[in-house]
């Protein structure tokens, strides 16, 4: 497995990650068992890879970290994230997380310091654990960045002087703002040390600014949505375009995507969100192949053009 610096924080991480924070939810969005997702998480740890993604209280899947990575904990980096809505005032489980979290980002609300700290506590007791090695504020809206750098951050500041965050990141909510209007304001921020980005190489404006100004400051860099939604309903020439690239170099869909993201100038590492793990094992296999020709780049750059994915 090849292993990255993750800019500034000075975490070593693999080039791919194992996301649980997608839809998928290491298979169990796909009827897969608790029992399947502890596997998938082992799996991962086989095949070399150190960077696991959880989701904090409003994923219900923290918990299957725990089990996965029970004895192996060592040289492992582990990420989650919380969310900035209001605390929910009659009720607490996920389904009220995930709705607070979603009103605060259409409205542009944040929680104060104080509930962002009691929700991190209750997440490192999710984890069982007394330190996490990135937390990310998540999905992020443009409309909050203000009031999260004002409030939110100075005390994820307090928390990482405290031991209990080593690194503090930021994730944008790439389907909502698919040209990181939030992530252009949060890469000049220096009290943030890793940006989780949409990337792909239908929409690769990340590319254009927000990755190399990331990279300029030494903040890490993942990037999330390598393969998730290239099959939306504009991709109208993505079944003629992967016939003729597996024609010219043998690649799927999923080769494709995971070596264009991988070797990408500026980002460090490229989360998947599998649930299976023969897929795992492709998508790391991808990761770890040689980088796209340019014969291939240019292909891919014309048959983007022309179906105009923005």
């Amino acid at each position: 497995m090849d292993t990255v610096r993750l800019g500034r924080s000075q975490l070593i991480s693999s080039v791919i990650g194992l996301g649980g924070g997608s839809s998928g939810r290491f298979g169990l969005a796909k009827g897969g068992t608790k029992s399947d997702a502890v596997r998938l998480i082992r799996t991962a740890l086989d095949l070399g890879i150190t960077h696991f993604d959880g989701a904090g209280l409003a994923g219900g899947v923290d918990e299957l970290l725990v089990e996965g990575l029970a004895g192996r904990r060592q040289g492992i980096l582990l990420a989650t994230k919380v969310h900035l809505g209001i605390d929910p005032p009659f009720a607490s489980g996920k389904s009220a997380q995930r709705l607070s979290s979603w009103t605060a980002r259409r409205s542009g609300l944040v929680c104060s310091a104080a509930t962002l700290r009691k929700r991190v506590e209750r997440t490192l007791r999710s984890l069982k654990t007394d330190r996490v090695d990135v937390l990310y504020l998540h999905a992020v809206s443009p409309r909050q960045y203000a009031l999260v750098a004002e409030r939110i951050l100075p005390e994820l500041l307090r928390l990482r002087e405290e031991g209990k965050v080593q690194a503090i990141g930021i994730t944008e909510a790439f389907l909502k703002d698919p040209k990181h209007r939030m992530l252009e304001a949060a890469v000049t921020d220096a009290n943030l040390d890793v940006v989780m980005v949409g990337f792909n190489f239908r929409n690769a404006s990340a590319g254009e600014h927000v990755i190399p100004a990331a990279a300029k400051a030494d903040m890490g860099t993942v990037g999330m949505f390598a393969l998730r939604g290239l099959f939306r309903r504009k991709a109208r020439h993505i079944e003629t375009f992967t016939r003729e690239i597996a024609e010219a170099g043998a690649f799927d869909l999923a080769d494709l995507a995971y070596r264009y993201c991988r070797h990408h100038s500026g980002l460090n590492v490229v989360l998947t969100g599998t649930g299976n793990p023969e897929h795992l094992r492709q998508n790391v296999r991808s990761a770890l192949a040689p980088p796209l020709s340019e014969q291939v780049l240019a292909h891919l750059k014309k048959h983007v053009r022309e179906d105009d994915p923005r």
